[in-house]
């Protein structure tokens, strides 16, 4: 059995307002999310762009429930302009996604249940890139990661082929005003903001483990993710899923997967 509540964070904006972020909180049985006794190891999951803190085929549900099963807090939360949380998709960048994740997990490490040096990170998709550039800014690093369907390539799709998962954006955007991803108006923000990262160079500085989850039929090529071994030197593993998708989206694959996670993240935490 497994407790689930709900919490927020706020993340600041100029001219001194603020955006509420709102999220889940899954617990083992038993577990109130108001003890300052338990001080259990919690991971944060970032999930994917222009997604939610359910992720679909409920993959964050079923990470963080399988979690807190082995005794780890997990807590999923909707970006800026996401999900449940205030903003608007329009004005969302990594970059931006990237502060408010900084502010996040420190009013985590706050949350009385939470042993504050036992954070983990879990992303999909862009949402793993946000953990990566998050990790090596926080004062206190996340004792490990695991970044499963890693989508790095977004810079170079977007800065030299000029498309997002390959559907060119430029047109639409001069007559519009926006680009229509997936029924939300994306805005010009990202794209600029994709012109100013390297999500290699700025993931330097992690010093954990990082676990690499990738499938041979995922739409980002392999190839981005094996680059990362320059970052992470010995602290990186790669499992590779033959024939598995982004997001892993079948029962099979799934069946692989969360024990990858739940093992990793489990076998690194102290009780």
């Amino acid at each position: 059995m497994v407790t689930i509540s709900s919490t927020s964070f706020t993340v600041p904006r100029a001219g001194g307002t603020t955006l509420t972020l709102r999220a889940t909180v899954y617990l083992p049985d038993g577990v109130d999310p108001r003890s300052s006794t338990a001080k259990l190891p919690t991971a944060v999951l970032f999930h994917g762009f222009c997604s939610t803190r359910i992720e679909f085929g409920r993959y964050f549900v079923q990470i963080g429930r399988m979690l807190a099963e082995n005794g780890v807090a997990a807590i999923a939360y909707d970006r800026a302009g996401h999900g449940e949380s205030d903003g608007v998709f329009f004005d969302t960048s990594t970059h931006g996604d990237v502060h408010d994740a900084v502010r996040v997990v420190d009013q985590i490490r706050r949350l009385p249940f939470v042993d504050p040096h036992q954070i983990h990170f879990v992303g999909l998709s862009m949402g793993s890139v946000v953990a990566s550039l998050t990790a090596p800014l926080l004062a206190e690093q996340p004792v490990s990661m695991v970044l499963t369907s890693a989508a790095t390539s977004f810079v170079d799709e977007i800065t030299k082929k000029h498309t997002i998962q390959g559907h060119p954006f430029a047109d639409e955007l001069r007559d519009k005003g926006y680009f229509d991803f997936m029924g939300e108006a994306m805005g010009p923000t990202e794209i600029e903001d994709a012109a100013t990262l390297d999500p290699y160079q700025e993931a330097e500085g992690f010093t954990g483990d990082v676990l690499f989850i990738h499938g041979t039929a995922d739409f980002i090529p392999l190839d981005y993710i094996r680059r990362y071994k320059d970052i992470y030197g010995a602290h990186m593993s790669l499992k590779v899923i033959e024939n598995g998708g982004h997001g892993f989206g079948n029962v099979e694959h799934r069946k692989i997967v969360l024990p990858l996670i739940r093992d990793f993240i489990v076998s690194r935490t102290t009780r």
